[in-house]
């Protein structure tokens, strides 16, 4: 079961840029964004998709940070015809409520990584429905998020969310997933751990006692994070401990609920005292970006990325006839499941990026003039010419960010170097989230291009 989300957008309004849940219009027309659940999509799908994106927008399409893909340039008389035709393939639910919640990120390589914990494939795509079809959760807030990790080689520990399901080394009856609330691995609040069979009502007794908490506040908290801070996450395991004891309307419908004997093991504080990391990635845990773990040629899959996440409907269309799958990941990178001999040479042509060497991964950048109302620069092609000179920075340095204004929305944190675009000229900022002290200000698109390249590494170093 798959879907999308709709931007339903009013009359544009500047201030805005693309990324952000608003309502609004995006420089370049309506943004559809296509959700795949547990970032599984068949081929055929895909080629169906590149044929949608033809005919009803410009042709253009990205990669976002949470799994999705996102159609450009739909006119709104052409709104309508697009979500019939995507509904007859499965990926619209059948309202916006359900469509608002149904954010569940989920391990790219599940299924394809033999040294992942388990395969999580069955966990998300039930908890997706769960979400779909239960309308008590219907009332979460449209950006609480929800994360499934297998463990294995490229693992979702540096992604953010509200709930977190990692599966760790397994115990005695099998594997268990570790319950995080509010953050990254390493940074989220531990509730327990749980079977895989449990996930599903466990997450839902989550969101209920969530959604009821939140209301004894004044200010009722939109995420995770604040509510654990504000009540500990003692409050929350009592409240969840209660809904799956008693009794819910939801429950008959539902199947069994854990035993109270599980629960208790389940939730007890020797369960969760020094978790262990997921297994089978150790050599990417905490230290190497997953994306240069996925890319390039792996026994089971190949690893394409683009530069900014940002394809067309040819390209995907072009790799959708190498494999019979295609998985989508949260790093703006496309994995092809088993793909055809020579899909290295071809997605090569495509202009896909196959070593995770490549200086052009270190660029982050929105879309600029060319995609938001808000854009006075092309933030592409300017990102791309610092690519063509200043390799020996990007070498050196974690990221450089091109920001179309100071919203930042393709990278709101600091990076190494940060452009900030303001009526058609840059200020550069080193070590800085865009709109940050500037070092250079008021530069042409081709100066701050000439002020990055002459930067030199020491330079930006002793800054820090």
């Amino acid at each position: 079961m798959s879907a999308i989300t709709q931007r339903r957008n009013p009359p544009r309004r500047r201030g805005m840029c693309p990324g952000v849940l608003a309502p609004m219009e995006v420089g370049d027309g309506l943004l559809v964004r296509v959700r795949v659940p547990a970032g599984v999509l068949p081929a055929a799908s895909a080629k169906r998709i590149a044929e949608l994106g033809r005919r009803y927008g410009n042709g253009l399409v990205d990669l976002s940070h949470r799994g999705n893909l996102q159609l450009r340039g739909v006119a709104a008389t052409d709104m309508a015809a697009l979500i019939e035709e995507l509904r007859a393939l499965g990926y619209v639910s059948e309202d916006a409520e359900s469509e608002a919640v149904r954010n569940v990120l989920t391990s790219p390589t599940a299924g394809l990584d033999g040294t992942a914990v388990l395969d999580v494939r069955p966990c998300a795509l039930a908890l997706d429905a769960r979400l779909a079809a239960d309308r008590d959760l219907h009332r979460l807030p449209p950006k609480f998020g929800w994360l499934v990790d297998g463990g294995g080689q490229a693992t979702l520990f540096d992604s953010s969310t509200d709930v977190r399901f990692d599966a760790v080394a397994e115990a005695v009856d099998g594997p268990l997933f570790r319950v995080g609330l509010g953050g990254t691995f390493e940074g989220a609040v531990v509730l327990g751990h749980c079977r895989p069979d449990d996930l599903v009502e466990l997450a839902a007794a989550l969101a209920r006692a969530f959604l009821e908490l939140r209301q004894t506040l004044a200010e009722p908290p939109r995420r995770m994070a604040g509510l654990v801070k504000t009540l500990g996450v003692e409050a929350l395991r009592e409240r969840v401990a209660g809904l799956l004891t008693g009794p819910h309307p939801s429950h008959a419908a539902h199947g069994p609920l854990p035993s109270p004997a599980s629960q208790e093991r389940e939730f007890s504080s020797t369960q969760i005292s020094s978790p262990p990391p997921p297994s089978g990635g150790g050599s990417g845990w905490g230290q190497t970006p997953p994306t240069r773990l996925v890319l390039g040629s792996h026994p089971q899959w190949l690893g394409v990325a683009f530069p900014f996440g940002r394809l067309d409907v040819d390209r995907l269309e072009a790799l959708a006839a190498l494999t019979h799958e295609i998985r989508i990941t949260p790093w703006r990178a496309l994995l092809l499941a088993a793909p055809q001999d020579g899909a290295a040479e071809t997605a090569t042509a495509l202009g896909g990026i196959l070593d995770h060497h490549d200086i052009r991964l270190k660029l982050t950048a929105c879309s600029g003039v060319t995609g938001c109302d808000v854009g006075t620069t092309d933030t592409h092609a300017d990102g791309l010419a610092i690519a063509g000179r200043a390799a020996g920075l990007l070498e050196a340095v974690r990221m450089v960010h091109v920001s179309g204004c100071a919203k930042g929305c393709a990278h709101p944190g600091a990076a190494d170097v940060t452009l900030t675009a303001r009526e058609g000229v840059y200020d550069v900022a080193l070590n800085a989230a865009p709109g940050g002290t500037p070092w250079r200000s008021g530069l042409t698109p081709s100066e701050a291009v000439t002020a990055v390249a002459d930067l030199s590494v020491e330079e930006l170093f002793r800054v820090r």
